[in-house]
């Protein structure tokens, strides 16, 4: 092999180890990227992997903690009371405290006025727009609207005004609206009662040291639902214009449903002027007619005068006293029994009975019963009957209902006696009863 030879042997043996090493340099970058690779996943699963059980952690560590994040308690664990619940007798909520707020405007920090009130007028038309606009004019801080709820808040958050800020503060709430507005009664903004319940009881309702204690009447939501749906139903069948009843217990006196109609809606504030909302119960003062018949009977039986089957013999048709005549509606036989002559609401019948009892037994009557007195009830709003003048015929229209009023719930009462064994209750809505704590 001659050195031509040789030289060009050598330059193609340095040609192929040149080729060799590039492919190797090569190989060894392409692992190092796979190795750098394979790194950075191990990193990120390791990384999504300490989250995941960080998270699981926290999970456990809730779900195991005493602490109970969804109670109410907790949750509102600065919210302080400033009146007690109330509850029927079973412990159902009626009236509760809750955190609400106060919608207000400081002038000075709206940019846009205009576009602001034309915001106000599409949103809440209820407004009166024509006074806002004169206060957005001044650089007095004012209240916008008072005592809004969740719905009202959203929307007025919704408008994005910087201006528009939230008082909160403590409102009443009524859970069942219309249907106890004659008992419970309502508070004003400063959380003092204004009528019903919530005012007799204002104090009480207020003591600090039983705020954590709901204040327990005797009413029971269920009667009173079903009583005032029939009720309600009663008075469109007679369109009637108004209505009331009252469900009691005769042995201790508590009112276990007390429904006057029309009622209306405590949650909202407004001022109730029409003669129509009255408690017909406890204020409305009416001349209840036949139903005194009842006493009439009773107080001739209570002196031994007559029993129910006693024959009252020869009943006239008419008897006159004065220069009137009292008459029955109906025309009855002329001999009948005491009790015939209550389940026949016989006018003459009673008349007769009356002056058998006289004027100064009947005259003890009504005063030992008390119906011609305001009614004893833990409400402020009762009617007084009229004071009565025993003139001439006072005693003969007495005796079947006439020429004597009192309130219904005063009627009620005397009733009650006359199942109990005689014994005169007070109607009450306290429940003073005591409650066996459930296991």
């Amino acid at each position: 092999m001659n050195r031509r030879q040789k030289k060009i042997k050598n330059t193609n043996q340095t040609s192929f180890y040149f080729e060799d090493y590039l492919k190797n340099n090569k190989k060894n970058k392409n692992l190092k990227k796979l190795n750098n690779f394979e790194d950075r996943i191990y990193l990120l699963f390791f990384f999504f992997f300490s989250l995941i059980l960080i998270f699981s952690i926290k999970i456990i560590h809730t779900s195991l903690n005493k602490k109970d994040i969804f109670n109410l308690s907790e949750k509102n664990k600065n919210f302080s009371l400033l009146r007690r619940d109330i509850v029927d007798r079973n412990g159902v909520i009626l009236s509760r405290n809750i955190n609400t707020f106060h919608v207000a405007i400081d002038p000075k920090k709206i940019k846009d006025k205009k576009s602001f009130l034309i915001k106000l007028r599409i949103n809440f038309p209820d407004l009166s727009i024509n006074k806002i606009e004169e206060k957005l004019n001044g650089s007095k801080y004012f209240r916008l609207k008072k005592r809004i709820n969740q719905v009202e808040k959203d929307k007025f958050w919704a408008l994005g005004e910087k201006a528009i800020k939230f008082e909160p503060f403590q409102a009443r709430m009524y859970t069942h609206g219309n249907l106890f507005s004659h008992i419970i009664g309502q508070v004003d903004y400063d959380n003092y009662g204004v009528s019903g319940v919530e005012k007799y009881f204002d104090k009480e309702l207020k003591k600090k040291n039983f705020l954590d204690k709901p204040f327990r009447l005797t009413l029971d939501s269920n009667i009173q639902y079903i009583i005032n749906k029939e009720l309600t139903y009663a008075m469109k069948t007679f369109k009637a214009s108004g209505a009331a009843a009252l469900l009691m217990d005769v042995n201790n006196g508590d009112v276990i449903s007390l429904i006057s109609l029309p009622n209306f809606n405590i949650n909202l504030r407004s001022t109730i002027k029409d003669k129509k909302y009255i408690n017909k119960i406890t204020k409305g003062v009416y001349e209840l007619g036949s139903i005194f018949k009842t006493f009439t009977v009773a107080l001739a039986i209570d002196h031994n005068l007559v029993n129910v089957n006693t024959i009252i013999k020869n009943i006239p048709r008419k008897i006159k006293c004065s220069i009137y005549d009292i008459t029955d509606m109906k025309e009855h036989p002329k001999n009948l029994s005491v009790e015939e002559i209550l389940v026949r609401s016989s006018n003459v019948g009673s008349v007769i009975l009356a002056k058998k009892i006289g004027e100064d037994k009947f005259k003890n009557f009504i005063d030992k019963t008390k119906l011609i007195k305001s009614p004893a009830i833990e409400l402020e709003e009762v009617g007084t009957p009229h004071k009565l003048k025993w003139n001439k015929c006072k005693l003969e229209t007495i005796s079947f209902g006439h020429g004597i009023t009192t309130t219904p719930i005063q009627a009620t009462a005397l009733y009650a006696s006359m199942i109990n064994g005689g014994r005169l209750i007070n109607p009450s809505l306290v429940d003073n009863r005591k409650i066996k704590k459930k296991k």
